[in-house]
């Protein structure tokens, strides 16, 4: 069994390293609330990224959420994500 003893061990070791250079191993990093400075937000993208906000609704990025609480302020920053 020697052929498949440093084998073994060479496959150990890389199974035990692997986890800790993963993208997946690392914990996110906090992410700010939105920063609504912006001068104007007439045309918002589509991309994905839900804010949730303290009147219960999901807007579907920072910039429709900052669109909605320049009209109103109304309410604030909750989380990311769905509400």
């Amino acid at each position: 069994m020697p052929f498949f003893s440093p084998w073994i061990t060479a496959v150990f070791i890389i199974s035990l390293t692997f986890p800790f250079h993963s993208e997946t191993s690392f914990e996110s990093p906090a992410r700010r609330p939105p920063s609504c400075d912006m001068a104007a937000y007439s045309a918002c993208s589509e991309q994905h990224d839900p804010v949730c906000a303290s009147n219960g609704r999901t807007y579907g990025n920072s910039c429709k959420y900052c669109r909605a609480l320049k009209l109103t302020n109304a309410f604030w920053y909750k989380h990311y994500g769905e509400c």
